[in-house]
Parts: structure tokens; C-alpha cells; sequence
């Protein structure tokens, strides 16, 4: 009995056949339309892929097909259209259809078999279930909002859109972004338990450090200034400022014990400060990436920081020196938000090109990749419809959660299997988060309206 790694199982399963090989599926594509000008009469740039081992050596530039790695490889993004500088095939025809693209991927991402039963060219990566929680439990007893400071600030005439959303990881508490204010709320019982002055501008990221003591607030007012500001929470008392930006922070995080704070935005550089020297200079900062910042994280484990941007790149590096670790290079559209599972292991990232991919951290592969928000268009139209996915959040329990154009909310388990989801509704969705105890979806939309989600009901909090 052939064993298949646990990522080839939940792609078959979700074609409902048998994994995609050279020789029942990819071979006919092939020879539809490109054994004209590469097969083994016609060598065009040295690439024969009228056989396996012809495909695999690939041509006078170097292999064409990575195993897992589609957005890397070649072929695929010769055939796509996507590849900057990759010229596009077939050349001089119209692009092949959709759902030979699909098919091409698939085989990609599951590892190039060669034929039905042939082994598959990524590793096994073997269990891939939650691992024990590297949340550091806090001493004493979680931090809540005790006596705030009342807040002095422009009462709005309208609802707007929710910037930015957060749930302790100890208790039901949350943060919920407005305008120059962040408001609390006790997420069991609805209540706002206070709410604190954020001058600065409008939240754009919001973050409870890991042990649920400090609330970090990243934002500022567009093309003018950009701050974080961390709060304790118990107090509402400022902790310290970080940054003096030029614009907007979009991204933001605290590490996971404490010491650092990075943020980003238009600017396209990561800057780490030490929590300890407020109002200073960075620690060090990250120039790699070409476009705005759009999402930052540390890792649980406090050994990484994964940083992306508008133009879809993904990079990690060591959290403490800012060393660079490795590049995830699968996404072709803006980044829009990015989640680490509690164990470290995997990280998952959301993007406007529709794609929700599972890394597995150990060797920087995908595990997983989705389209969960792509929408179907009406009969007769043949225009593509948005499919953005616009945030994702892991639970405690190992769920993942996600937003998108589609305006649903979906759930998924820690493999990417499709567990249940919300309805789509008549705002956008654009932030979302997972209550203390992973029992509970909170998410934001376009209205200014929060909704709770316990996978059986909907109720509705306005901010």
C-alpha cells in the first residue's frame, strides 16, 4: 500500500481523484501545446517534454519545475503568464485555459509524479497536526481592563470601516480599531469594559503581546505620520512609543517575549525596536522588500519574524539579529495578512491573487494552497469575479480562519480541509480574529459592525 504524504492526501481529496501524474494527465496537455516546438525531434531551447526524464532535465537555461513550488517554477509561469521575464508560452498563441493552468499546478504542488503510484518529489513531511502551545501562560491571573482613563475624542457621525481587531489569548477580551480611539469589550458578554485615545490617527494593526498584558496599536494619518504605541492593559497606561514614520504603520507585532517591537508600511522597510528603549533608533532594519509593508508577525517560539509586502513577497528572518532565513516565493498579488499556528510549524498567508497557503516551517515548502474566496460568475459572463483573500487567524486548537471578497467567513482545519463557514453578508468582511479559547470567531467589516461567530449563530455588535 503506497503511504502518500498528509498534503498529497487533502489535495486529492479535494479533486476527488487520484494525484496528477505526468503520464495519465500533464503528458496529453503537453503534447496539445507545446510538443511542436519542444519534443525530442524539436529541441527548441534544448527542452524536450515529450518525456519525463526530458521535462525533469529541463532546457539550455536549467530546470523548469521545482517540486511544491509552482510560483517558482518555469513551466508554470511560462504557461500562466505570470513570470517576470519568463517569456510566455506558448509563443504566439492565446494562453491555455484555466483549467489546464490548475491542472499544471496541481501536479507541481503535488510533487511531479510520473505516473499513477509514482513517488512524489516533495518530502514527507509526516504529521503536521497541532503541536503543544508555546504560549507562555501568564502569572497570576490574565490581565483585564481595570479603571481606564476617560477619553476625550471626536464623537463620529458615521460608521466606518473596521481597521484593525484583536483578541487576548487569556481572556475574553477585545480590541476593536476607530478613529484616534481603541474600544474594549468583554467578548463573552458584548459589554464595552472601556476604550482608549489613539491620537495618532486610525489603528490600522492591532496585537495583544503573548502573555495578554500589552495591546500594541500600529497607525497615523496617510502621506503624514505613522507610530505604535503599546498599552498595559490593566492600566490603559502608555508603555512607549515606537517610530516616527511618514506615513501610515500597517503592520505591526510584538515578540513573544517581549523584548522587540517591528513594524512597517509605505515606506517598504522593516524597522525592530527593544521594547525596553522606547523613542530610539531601531535595532536594525529590513530593506529587502520592494513594495509597501502589508503584514509582519513573530513567531511564537520568538525565533522568527516573517515580513510581506504589496507585491506579494514573503520573507523570514531571525528575529534577533534580522538575519535572513528564506524567501516564500508562491504569491503574485499584495499580501494582505499572514498567521502563525501556536506551535511554530506553520505559517499561513492570504493574498489578493485568492490564495491561502500553508507553509510548513521546517523547510519552507507549502503544505497546503487554497482558493477559498473564489466567487463563481453569473451565467453568461465570463469576467473574473474578486477572490481576494483579505485575513486569516489560526485558533489555539490549530483552525484556521479567513475572510475574503466573498464576504464569508471560512474555517478550515490545521490541514486546510474545509470545516464549515458563514454565509456571505452584506458588507465586506475585512479583519478577523479568534476569542482566547479558539471556541469563537470575531470579524470585522466594511459597515463598522463586529461579528461573532460560534459556527452555529450569528449575533452582531456595533463598535
Amino acid at each position: 500500500m503506497i503511504r502518500w504524504p498528509a498534503c498529497l492526501f487533502l489535495i486529492a481529496t479535494v479533486r476527488g481523484q487520484a494525484p496528477v501524474s505526468y503520464e495519465v494527465e500533464i503528458k496529453p496537455l503537453l503534447r496539445r501545446h507545446c510538443f511542436t516546438c519542444h519534443s525530442t525531434e524539436e529541441k527548441r531551447a534544448g527542452l524536450d517534454l515529450e518525456s519525463f526524464a526530458g521535462l525533469m532535465k529541463g532546457g539550455g537555461s536549467g530546470e523548469i519545475v521545482k517540486p511544491g513550488r509552482p510560483g517558482s517554477s518555469i513551466l508554470f509561469l511560462a504557461i500562466s503568464h505570470e513570470g517576470n521575464g519568463v517569456p510566455n508560452m506558448p509563443q504566439g498563441q492565446p494562453k491555455i485555459s484555466d483549467a489546464d493552468i490548475a491542472l499544471i499546478r496541481e501536479w507541481i504542488q503535488q510533487g511531479l509524479l510520473d505516473r499513477p503510484g509514482g513517488k512524489s518529489r516533495v518530502a514527507d513531511r509526516g504529521n503536521l497536526e497541532v503541536a503543544a502551545s508555546l504560549l507562555p501562560k501568564p502569572k497570576g491571573a490574565p490581565a483585564m481592563p481595570g479603571q481606564l482613563p476617560l477619553l476625550d475624542a471626536q464623537t463620529l457621525q458615521a460608521a466606518q470601516p473596521i481597521t484593525a481587531i484583536a483578541a487576548s489569548p487569556w481572556t475574553p477580551l477585545l480590541a476593536v480599531a476607530g478613529h484616534d480611539r481603541i474600544a474594549l469589550y468583554n467578548s463573552s458578554t458584548r459589554e464595552k469594559v472601556g476604550a482608549l485615545a489613539f491620537p495618532e490617527g486610525i489603528p490600522y494593526v492591532l496585537r495583544f503581546s503573548r502573555d495578554g498584558a500589552w495591546l500594541l496599536a500600529g497607525g497615523g494619518r496617510g502621506a503624514v505620520s505613522g507610530k505604535v504605541v503599546l498599552f498595559d492593559v490593566k492600566s490603559g497606561k502608555r508603555l512607549g512609543e515606537f517610530g516616527g514614520e511618514r506615513d501610515v504603520v500597517l503592520a505591526a507585532d510584538v515578540s513573544a517575549d517581549g523584548k522587540l517591537v517591528a513594524l512597517g508600511g509605505p515606506g517598504k522597510v522593516v524597522r525592530v525596536f527593544a521594547v525596553s528603549q522606547p523613542g530610539t533608533k531601531p535595532l536594525y532594519e529590513i530593506s529587502k522588500h520592494t513594495d509597501w509593508i502589508t503584514a509582519l508577525e513573530f513567531s511564537p517560539d520568538g525565533l522568527r519574524l516573517a515580513t510581506a509586502d504589496r507585491a506579494g513577497g514573503v520573507h523570514i528572518w531571525e528575529s534577533e539579529s534580522g538575519g535572513f532565513l528564506v524567501s516564500l516565493a508562491e504569491h503574485k498579488d499584495a499580501i494582505t495578512s499572514l498567521s502563525w499556528r501556536y506551535d511554530a510549524l506553520m505559517l499561513a498567508t492570504a493574498s489578493e491573487d485568492g490564495q491561502l497557503i500553508l507553509w510548513d516551517m521546517r523547510d519552507g515548502f507549502p503544505a497546503a494552497t487554497l482558493t477559498p474566496h473564489q466567487q463563481k460568475p453569473p451565467p453568461g459572463n465570463f469576467g473574473k469575479l474578486p477572490g481576494g483573500v483579505l485575513s486569516v487567524q489560526f485558533g489555539v486548537d490549530g483552525r484556521l480562519f479567513s475572510t475574503g471578497r466573498d464576504r464569508a467567513l471560512r474555517v478550515f482545519s490545521t490541514l486546510g480541509k474545509a470545516l464549515g463557514a458563514l454565509p456571505p453578508g452584506p458588507s465586506m468582511i475585512t479583519r478577523i480574529t479568534v476569542s482566547f479559547d479558539g471556541k469563537m470567531a470575531i470579524a470585522g467589516d466594511a459597515s463598522g459592525k463586529v461579528h461573532f461567530w460560534d459556527g452555529n449563530k450569528d449575533t452582531l455588535l456595533v463598535p
